[in-house]
């Protein structure tokens, strides 16, 4: 087991990596926060698959005098909006859910925002620990404390900064991860090995050749980004020193082709793969990085994109059109760039033209399955 500490002016916390968490660090931590009632958020796949073993750790954890509370939502990122949130304060207010007790995020990207968001609203705010179970959760949308949910068309728009008590990462789990969620993790992972790990880098190239969900290694990888994250978040908790701007490499083309292709079409971690090859290209025709890094870019990642539909229908000039009200702007159009692997730069005012040409390149790629296995 690994254990990075994220320490934050809103939140100090762990961070737990390993297998067989559930029955160990994860009841220790709920015994040791003594809640009346748990609120468990999931949706009814991971529930299905996972939800006895969790009820069982919750069980031995709370004991007879406990209880368990559950709000399932729909599976997807079209169901990542205020209608569940709303319908999830209702089912914690019939539980008698109060700010003494706790709610436990329980599921992948999707339920950790959206429980996240539920916790840090609901009351004025409730203790929220994380229990990732997709790989993408595991390196990064589980730690750092932004949560929230999307508005039609802009993904993220309303949310909050709100840190768990813990972070449970029990790679067991992912033995039952569907390759293509895999590979969308594995997308992220890299994000982190071109801003700032090169030996991440290299085990996403391995990785995409011959490892399986749950071989050895998994659990280094994880904990490598985790501590990545944690010292970003660290240093800039809220997103306003440009530190935490830098993980967003790939996301400001990823948001907006998640949007354009439409909500569930393609999987976080395969747009935000696609993000990355357009900044690549941008990074090289703004002649911020020699030739050669988009190449770098296609060959690590088109692997990861095995299972993108392929051929989306997606209009470049309406992905800029996303782009231009996704909410990473600021004052203006900025994007995450690189002078090289593990060389990021923040851009501003980047020439419209270039923007246009790196989008529409890339989006001719995806209509033609070209650069895709």
């Amino acid at each position: 087991m690994e254990e990075v500490r994220v320490e934050t002016a809103g939140g100090r916390y762990p961070v737990y990596v390993g297998d067989g968490l559930y029955e160990g660090k994860f009841v220790e931590e709920i015994r040791r926060l003594r809640p009346r009632t748990v609120a468990l958020v999931s949706h009814p796949t991971i529930f299905a698959v996972h939800g006895e073993r969790m009820l069982a750790a919750l069980g031995e954890a709370l004991g007879a005098a406990g209880s368990v509370a559950r709000f399932l939502f729909s599976q997807g990122e079209e169901h990542k909006n205020l209608r569940t949130v709303e319908a999830g304060y209702v089912a914690l207010l019939e539980a008698g859910i109060n700010r003494e007790d706790v709610l436990i995020s329980f599921g992948g990207g999707v339920v950790g925002d959206t429980a996240g968001f539920i916790a840090a609203t609901y009351m004025r705010g409730i203790g929220c620990i994380q229990v990732p179970t997709t790989l993408m959760a595991m390196v990064d949308s589980s730690i750092g404390g932004k949560v929230g949910v999307d508005l039609p068309g802009a993904k993220n728009a309303v949310g909050a900064f709100h840190q768990p008590l813990a972070v449970f990462s029990d790679t067991g789990v992912l033995q039952t991860l569907p390759a293509r969620e895999m590979r969308s993790g594995m997308a992220e992972v890299a994000k982190y090995g071109f801003l700032y790990d090169e030996a991440l880098l290299a085990e996403v190239e391995t990785w995409s050749g011959r490892r399986e969900p749950g071989a050895a290694g998994l659990e280094d990888i994880i904990a490598a980004c985790a501590v990545h994250k944690a010292r970003v978040v660290g240093e800039d908790e809220r997103d306003v020193g440009g530190v935490r701007a830098m993980l967003n490499y790939g996301h400001t083309f990823g948001h907006a082709l998640e949007s354009a292709a439409g909500f569930g079409t393609l999987l976080h971690g395969e747009a935000v793969a696609v993000g990355m090859m357009m900044a690549a290209r941008l990074s090289e025709s703004m002649g911020l990085a020699q030739g050669g890094l988009y190449d770098v870019h296609r060959r690590l990642l088109a692997p990861l994109l095995a299972a993108m539909p392929l051929r989306v229908e997606v209009d470049a000039e309406e992905l800029l059109v996303y782009m231009r009200s996704d909410k990473k702007r600021g004052k203006g159009e900025r994007f995450v760039l690189l002078e090289g692997p593990q060389a990021p730069r923040l851009v501003e005012d980047v020439p419209r033209e270039l923007v246009n040409e790196a989008v529409e390149d890339i989006v001719e790629d995806i209509r033609s399955g070209e650069p895709w296995p």
